[in-house]
């Protein structure tokens, strides 16, 4: 699983600096980033054109996915992020879309 993520673009070396060279606890906290429920929380705000709430949900995820340097995820999450701190809602769904994507392909990874 740790070849697989790196493969796909994550710095696992330096991820597992953090995590005090535990593989087993990183994949674990991987495994629950993927679910962390700040994913439908994120969905939820921008279908209600909320910029606020939905800035919230990406910061955090961005914070998490940041920690277990998740490659293409945590850049998608930081483009998104940043759009949202600017207060632009524009091509969100698509952002949104892009993320989930990467989510559903990291989940397979780690199956």
């Amino acid at each position: 699983m740790i070849d697989k993520l790196k493969n796909w673009g994550c710095n696992v070396d330096e991820a597992l600096e953090r995590f005090v060279d535990d593989k087993e606890l990183y994949i674990t906290c991987f495994n629950m980033f993927l679910v962390d429920p700040s994913f439908v929380s994120l969905e939820q705000a921008l279908n209600a054109q909320d910029v606020k709430a939905a800035f919230e949900a990406c910061h955090t995820l961005k914070g998490v996915a940041g920690n277990l340097s998740a490659g293409p995820l945590y850049q998608s999450i930081c483009d998104l992020t940043e759009k949202l701190r600017a207060g632009s809602m524009e091509n969100t769904q698509q952002d949104l879309e892009k993320i989930l994507q990467l989510k559903d392909y990291a989940l397979k990874l780690l199956s």
